[in-house]
Formats: structure tokens, C-alpha cells, sequence
């Protein structure tokens, strides 16, 4: 028997660690993230454009690796592949204090977000691992806050030890991040599945979870919408501080998530996604009509709900199809969807605000809501079936 099954306590050891690691590891990111442009424009001489690359590169980087590390972490081991790209991470950001052209920055970008697919999609998998069936959804939701606090205190951490600071101690304090997260992996106590309970995976790309796959990158290209262009649209609709935006977003990302992963694992998938969609839908309704702080604001706690209930539920629902020797590749697959509509959604919609304008694209973002929607319809209600789910918990 597994320990996920003979363990049914939800903040055990394993989980614990494992959700701190991804805390310091994505805080490690957010932090990079806020000071990189500013790095790149007044020491390296670039360009926004050259800003712009620099974060395509990693998000393509970040596309190509994470189904190659679902399938290492299925057949290889969780904890082995977790230790080496964490500490490849760490070696990453150290490296960033010799970026002394657009080249070398250009490079190491693509190794920082191959690094960064492997160490995340490791840690996710570890976490998923490590929560008991019955309370996967409520799970799911915890650890998925430990990325929505880094999303909080990373960009603010990380341009406050700049002020205060130089580039190189900013660089290193981010190091020190990375080094925590990887420390963490200390307190997980997992015991690896044996190789022969493994069978011979040919696929990298899990098609058992396309439909929920599909569901979330469609999810993910209209959530690009919002976080790539909020600022400007702020700017448009004459809103100073578009901060308060991502702070009442924060909010109720960190509310929704495990509230919706208890309903969930109490009530079923059915009625707490139909909110989620509808929450998600009205976000651009609101954005659409906003003239100035209310219907912002309203925008970005409904956006914090929606998104909070169908990125955590989807992976749940997900994970619950397989077994725990397959997760790797499940959570590999989940997370090159979102990567991939976030990249495509970005440019795409920026494409298209360039003739609507941003409120227009808004609009057509809220109607783009309705084709995850109709997937989930046909998948978990026209087409549902009772549970038949075997004591790991997958059908």
C-alpha cells in the first residue's frame, strides 16, 4: 500500500516540504522576473524588444522541457530529478551575475527555463504524490497557493534589494531563494516506485488528459490576456494604481482554491467548474464596461476566483484518471498546455488588441471562455459516468 493511501492527513511532512520548495522556487522566478527588464535596459543597453525575447525564450524553453520531464520523473524517479534541476536552478541564477551581454543572457534564459520546466514539473508531481485521494482537490488548491503568494512578495522582493542594493547582491539574494527551495527537498521523505511496477511508457505527452489539457491552455490564453495588458487598459481607463489589480486578484486566488478543491472532493467537478466559468466569463464583462476603480477592482476578484477554481480542479481531475506511476507525465502535460496558450494567448490577443483596442479584446477574451467551457461539458456532463475509481484513486 502507498503512502498516499495509508496516509490520510493532508499537511503531512512530504507536503509541507514540498510546497515550501515550490514557494522559494517560485518566488526565485517572480523575483528574476521584476528586475530582468531593468537589468537588460540600463546595463546590457537592450531594447523592450530585447525584453521581450528574453522572456519568450524562457516560456519556450519552459514549453519543451516539461514533457520531457514528466516522463524522466514516471521512469527515472521523483526525488533524483527533483535534486538535479533544482540545483540546476540554483546554478542558473547564480550565473546571472555574469551576464555581461544580450547573448550570454539570450543562452542562459534557455537554460534557465528548461532548469525551470524540470524543477517545477518535478515539485508538482512530488506534491501530488504526497496528498491523500480524498482530499486531492483541497490539496491540489494549498499547494497552488504557495505560487500565488510568491506571485505577491517575488516582484516587490526583488525590486526592493535592487533599491537598496546593487545588481549583483540582487542577483545573489536571488541565488539564496533558489538554494532554500532546494534545501526544502531535505525534509521530503519519498519512497520512489520500484521499476519493475513501471511499465514501458512510450507516449511524453499524456492523451488520457488531453480533454483537461485542452480545457486549461484555452484557460490560459484568456488569463494572458488580462496579466499582459492590464497595465496599459489601466492606463487607458485612467487608473493610477493598477497594483491594486494584481493584489485583489491575489486575494481571491488564495480564498477560491482550496475552498473549491474541498467542494470538489465533497461534491464532485460539476457545479464548482460551472462557477468557475462563469466567474471567468463575467471578469471581461466587467472589463469591458470598466470606466475606473469599481469595475476594475470587480474584475480582478473575479478573476481570482474563476481562475482559482478551474487551474486547481483541472489538474485535479487530471491527476485522478492515473496512477501514481504516471503523474509526471500528467503534470508535464497540464503544465505545457498552460505554458503554451499563455505564450500564444500574449501574442495573439496583443495581435488583436493592435485593431480592437483593449476593451474589444476583452470582450472577445470573455467569449473565447465559452470553448474550455463547452469541452468541460461534454467530458464531465453529457458524457459522465458514474466513479469507478480503484483504490489509488483513478478511473
Amino acid at each position: 500500500m502507498t503512502d498516499e493511501i495509508s496516509n490520510e492527513k493532508l499537511w503531512n511532512q512530504n507536503f509541507i516540504f514540498t510546497s515550501l520548495a515550490n514557494f522559494f522556487a517560485f518566488t526565485a522566478m517572480y523575483y528574476i522576473m521584476s528586475t530582468l527588464p531593468l537589468f537588460t535596459t540600463e546595463v546590457l543597453g537592450g531594447s523592450n524588444r530585447d525584453v521581450g525575447i528574453l522572456f519568450g525564450l524562457f516560456a519556450f524553453a519552459g514549453v519543451i522541457a516539461r514533457p520531457c520531464a514528466g516522463y524522466m520523473l514516471d521512469m527515472l524517479g521523483r526525488k533524483k530529478i527533483a535534486w538535479l534541476s533544482l540545483f540546476a536552478l540554483l546554478v542558473a541564477m547564480f550565473l546571472y551575475n555574469w551576464a555581461v551581454s544580450l547573448l550570454f543572457l539570450l543562452i542562459l534564459r534557455i537554460i534557465h527555463g528548461i532548469c525551470w520546466g524540470f524543477s517545477t514539473t518535478s515539485l508538482a508531481t512530488l506534491a501530488t504524490d504526497a496528498i491523500p485521494f480524498k482530499k486531492r482537490g483541497e490539496g491540489i488548491g494549498y499547494f497552488g497557493l504557495s505560487m500565488s503568494l510568491a506571485m505577491l512578495i517575488g516582484p516587490s522582493l526583488g525590486l526592493a534589494v535592487l533599491h537598496s542594493f546593487d545588481y549583483s547582491t540582487m542577483f545573489c539574494a536571488g541565488t539564496c531563494l533558489a538554494a532554500v527551495s532546494l534545501l526544502c527537498l531535505i525534509g521530503v521523505k519519498h519512497n520512489e516506485i520500484a521499476v519493475s511496477e513501471r511499465y514501458k511508457e512510450k507516449e511524453i505527452i499524456k492523451k488520457k488528459v488531453l480533454s483537461d489539457a485542452v480545457i486549461l491552455f484555452f484557460v490560459a490564453i484568456v488569463y494572458s490576456a488580462v496579466l499582459s495588458f492590464i497595465v496599459l487598459f489601466a492606463q487607458e481607463i485612467n487608473v493610477e494604481n493598477s497594483g491594486l489589480f494584481f493584489l485583489a486578484n491575489a486575494v481571491t486566488v488564495i480564498i477560491s482554491r482550496p475552498y473549491a478543491g474541498r467542494i470538489m472532493d465533497q461534491k464532485g467537478p460539476v457545479e464548482i467548474m460551472c462557477v468557475g466559468f462563469c466567474t471567468l466569463c463575467a471578469t471581461f464583462i466587467c472589463l469591458f464596461f470598466a470606466n475606473g476603480y469599481i469595475l476594475f477592482l470587480a474584475a480582478a476578484l473575479l478573476l481570482g476566483v474563476g481562475f482559482g477554481i478551474i487551474f486547481s480542479l483541472s489538474f485535479t481531475l487530471a491527476i485522478n484518471k492515473v496512477d501514481i506511476s504516471r503523474r509526471g507525465m500528467v503534470n508535464g502535460t497540464m503544465l505545457t498546455a498552460f505554458d503554451l496558450g499563455f505564450a500564444l494567448g500574449s501574442a495573439l490577443l496583443g495581435l488583436v488588441s493592435t485593431y480592437t483596442g483593449l476593451r474589444l479584446m476583452y470582450l472577445i477574451s470573455g467569449a473565447l471562455v465559452i470553448i474550455p467551457f463547452a469541452i468541460f461539458y461534454i467530458k464531465y456532463i453529457i458524457k459522465a459516468k458514474p466513479a469507478t475509481a480503484g483504490e489509488d484513486g483513478y478511473c
